[in-house]
């Protein structure tokens, strides 16, 4: 299994099983989601997504999942109210 280097799971670490049939598979392991400190607040546009956000602040949608580490209240499947604070945490 190649895990792309900007994923999330880019360092998490890879176990191998074996399913009830007798297949090895290969799995990326539950990932911690880490304590990330935001450096500034976007207030979005309406209809904005949070892929939209990370395009805006990282030149990369597939880096969406960085603001939503940092925020408690965000999920990717919800819709982000337009004015409302959205944590932005750096890109490193």
């Amino acid at each position: 299994m190649k895990v792309d280097k900007k994923s999330r799971y880019a360092t998490t670490p890879l176990v191998k099983l074996t399913d009830p049939g007798g297949a090895e598979l290969e799995l990326v392991e539950l990932r911690e989601i880490p304590r990330v400190e935001s450096r500034f607040t976007a207030a979005p546009d309406r209809g904005e997504r949070v892929d939209l956000l990370a395009e805006r602040y990282y030149r990369d949608p597939l880096l969406f999942w960085k603001i939503l580490d940092a925020s408690d209240h965000l999920d990717p499947l919800d819709a982000i109210a337009p004015g409302q604070p959205v944590a932005i945490p750096p890109n490193k």
